[in-house]
């Protein structure tokens, strides 16, 4: 059984087609990036897998399920600027939302829950639980989210755009978080323009225009061709040659 599912779905807002016939499949334990341009569907396939929007054709499945009927096993993270940051929560306030399903939306959160401590531990911000979440930096608001996510114990992570925005030390500890999670067998999805995070870290890319080009292990799919098909320019397809013979690649 695959962790997820996706079988020719297609998605419409009135006249205008956000996915057109988007199939792919990956095992559980795997870390899937989505790349392509701004507007090509990435948010909307995230949303798909996570229950939250329904395709206009196709099916999408979470370990066998429907995700609506999976929803215990998923965990979604929006885009930062979907977040409305200045509401006055604390760090570990923010990652207690991520009981609420396990103890039930009308019962009280406790001050102090061993899955919110695990959770702030493996991303490390036991010494900023008590601060405000419109005090913290890009990179440590993502991993309050991510946080969050681990509180709520499922198996999918679907991530929209995590490492948008964070300079480079902040990437890189989000990054490790991530593959951390791999090795707990997790599932995670992610929507990012980071071309060069995905040579060595993830299992599975697929590139997206509005539809899937292409999909498979980084060093078969992130080819010069591919990403100018993607993203139509010849620019992004030179960086991409920089960056395989940094990483040694052939």
């Amino acid at each position: 059984m695959y962790a997820i599912e996706l079988d020719s779905v297609s998605v419409r807002y009135d006249k205008v087609v956000a996915l057109r016939d988007v199939s792919f499949n990956s095992e559980a334990g795997k870390m899937v990036a989505l790349i392509g341009p701004n507007g090509a569907g990435k948010s909307s396939l995230l949303k798909i897998l996570s229950g939250l929007l329904r395709p206009s054709s196709g099916r999408a499945k979470v370990f066998g399920r429907e995700p609506t009927k999976a929803r215990g096993l998923i965990a979604y993270t929006p885009q930062r600027e979907e977040v409305y940051w200045d509401y006055p929560l604390t760090v570990r306030e923010l990652v207690a939302m991520g009981s609420i399903r396990r103890v039930g939306p009308l019962r009280w959160l406790p001050a102090r829950d061993s899955r919110v401590e695990l959770a702030l531990r493996l991303v490390m911000m036991e010494d900023l639980a008590s601060r405000k979440i419109s005090e913290l930096s890009g990179g440590q608001q993502q991993r309050a989210f991510l946080a969050r996510a681990i509180c709520q114990g499922g198996e999918v992570y679907l991530l929209d755009e995590p490492i948008a925005g964070l300079d480079s030390p902040s990437e890189t500890i989000l990054l490790e978080i991530l593959k951390t999670l791999r090795e707990q067998g997790k599932t995670i999805v992610i929507a990012t323009h980071d071309i060069s995070a995905t040579l060595e870290i993830f299992d599975y890319v697929a590139l997206i225009r509005n539809e899937l080009l292409a999909f498979g292990p980084p060093s078969e799919v992130l080819t010069s061709e591919n990403l100018e098909k993607t993203y139509g320019s010849s620019a992004v397809a030179l960086h991409l040659d920089d960056i395989r013979r940094v990483a040694g690649w052939r």
